[in-house]
């Protein structure tokens, strides 16, 4: 597909700029929930005529309602949006950035969102974009995926749009228990979350994750358990995220002997609750009801989701754990790991 809008865009160049000036209306208007012109004039930097041009064809297609109080997307607008946003990122000037990192730490693709995941609804509405679309590209009837939970990840389903295919003989399963007090940010809770948006099945895991090694190996011989545990050994795709090693050390409340254990071999990151150092070497591990690093290499698809600027050693640290997987990060967390990489840092 890079090679056609490539190829579409020095044929008709006037045809991609308009593609592009009507993708980012369509986006700013997700984005803003409501909005009236002049803000998309001002916030855009068009003028008031072409904004007022595209915004009626846009109505006449019904991509937009527009009312006393402003514009609305549609949910047919919220769908054009998601099964465009490869083809409009093609044609963006992060796809360079994308292709350096991919190649810098051997992934299948990086997808680059704008803007911070965690600062603006920018980075959130594009982080919930860019995984609709990725989805849409890899998912097909019969699978069976798991998702890991976390504040990113559960921003990521939430701000996703509902894809178009109802994929009923989907299966989707949490990756691991609960851990945490915030039952939103549970992987359960974001596995039911995903599979309504995907119109797909489900299942749960309703155990903490947070248990000791000696409870873990005693619940893991449960014949329930043992059924779910199956499933993800088989699974197709696996969704995670990437932490920073002593912040989710904390979250998890580790024992204060393990704490101190992490910060002596300068943990950087963690992942399915294995903490790596900067060269990527496991320094400790957790006995997990779930899928363990080790699994999610033998899974097919991959996508890992990271962002801000402080998770680029954390993310080059996973670096073996990605190969051959899909990145979804912000720019931040790009250009910063561009920078260590060109430092050195491998």
């Amino acid at each position: 597909m890079e090679n056609k809008i490539v190829a579409l865009e020095k044929l008709l160049p006037e045809f991609t700029q308009m593609f592009k000036i009507r993708y980012t209306i369509l986006q700013k208007i997700l984005e803003k929930g409501i909005v009236g012109r002049r803000t998309l004039v001002q916030e855009l930097a068009l003028s008031e005529r072409m904004v007022r041009t595209e915004i009626e064809k846009l109505d006449e297609q019904g991509l937009i309602h527009i009312s006393v109080k402003g514009m609305t997307i549609t949910k047919l607008g919220e769908e054009i949006l998601s099964s465009l946003y490869m083809p409009f990122h093609l044609l963006d000037e992060l796809s360079r950035l994308e292709e350096d990192i991919a190649k810098g730490l051997g992934l299948k693709k990086a997808i680059i969102v704008k803007g911070d995941f965690a600062e603006n609804e920018e980075g959130a509405n594009g982080l919930g974009l860019a995984f609709s679309s990725l989805l849409e590209e890899l998912l097909k009837d019969q699978m069976t995926l798991a998702i890991t939970g976390g504040t990113t990840i559960a921003k990521m389903v939430e701000h996703m749009p509902s894809v178009a295919h109802h994929f009923e003989a989907l299966h989707v399963l949490p990756a691991r228990g609960s851990v945490g007090e915030r039952v939103e940010l549970h992987a359960n809770t974001i596995s039911v979350k995903l599979a309504q948006k995907l119109k797909a099945k489900y299942e749960v895991l309703t155990i903490p994750d947070n248990l000791s090694n000696q409870s873990i190996h005693f619940i893991k011989n449960e014949p329930q358990i043992q059924k779910i545990l199956q499933k993800l050994s088989g699974t197709d795709m696996i969704i995670f995220g990437i932490g920073n090693a002593m912040k989710m050390a904390k979250h998890r409340k580790e024992t204060q002997d393990v704490l101190e254990q992490l910060e002596e071999k300068k943990a950087v990151s963690e992942s399915f609750r294995h903490y790596f150092d900067a060269q990527g070497e496991v320094v400790y591990e957790s006995e997990v009801i779930g899928v363990s690093p080790t699994m999610a290499k033998r899974i097919p698809y991959r996508i890992a989701v990271a962002g801000g600027e402080e998770k680029a050693l954390a993310i080059i640290a996973t670096k073996a754990l990605l190969k051959d997987s899909y990145l979804i990060l912000d720019e931040n967390a790009a250009r910063a790991i561009m920078k260590q990489l060109s430092q050195g840092v491998k």
